[in-house]
């Protein structure tokens, strides 16, 4: 059962919306620059296995992860799903949203005795995620890590307004915090 407060807490977290999305940046000179020195080896390929990585805090300068949907990976929870708030479902602890992508595209760039090339390379495979140790294309995972303590559903807490949707691993990596949330129901600590 849900203890429901009526002020002081923040607003429960609903599949509606967008989350806040993370990043500042447009994009840039990957390699060299804070990826690294130069490519190895020219000519390299845009998705060439020699590109360094680097985590999603540290490329948050120079990507960026727009606001993205507050979606369900698959059908929400069946636990949650019986919980209705405002005729829509809670995002609890633990719930994995749909993929946060990223647009963002940076250049590497290689030089060889005979070979000087710059190359467009897509932001996500200069980021350290769960796929071969790389952010996918479709964009890194984001799960709701719930900061309520006292408020469940179904014995998992329940999210609230700027609860994270990662925990900075590199399987769950997203800097993001959700926004969509109930205008009139609040989950206190």
């Amino acid at each position: 059962m849900a203890f429901v407060l009526a002020s002081g807490g923040m607003g429960a977290a609903l599949y509606m919306g967008n989350c806040t999305g993370h990043g500042t940046g447009v994009g840039g000179s990957f390699q060299p620059g804070h990826g690294g020195g130069m490519v190895p080896g020219c000519p390299h390929s845009p998705l060439d296995p020699r590109i360094n990585v680097r985590p999603v805090a540290t490329n948050s300068a120079t990507a960026i992860w727009p606001p993205t949907p507050q979606l369900p990976l698959g059908v929400a929870g069946a636990v949650a799903a019986r919980v209705v708030i405002n005729k829509l479902v809670p995002i609890v602890d633990q719930d994995i949203l749909i993929p946060h992508p990223t647009p963002t595209i940076y250049t590497t760039s290689s030089v060889g005795d005979k070979c000087a090339i710059t190359l467009p390379t897509p932001a996500y495979w200069c980021t350290i995620g769960p796929v071969g140790g790389r952010e996918a294309p479709i964009g890194h995972p984001r799960k709701l890590m719930a900061t309520s303590l006292t408020v469940f559903v179904g014995k998992r807490r329940l999210g609230r307004f700027a609860d994270p949707l990662g925990d900075g691993t590199p399987a769950f990596p997203c800097l993001s915090l959700v926004s969509g949330s109930s205008p009139n129901v609040f989950v206190g600590i």
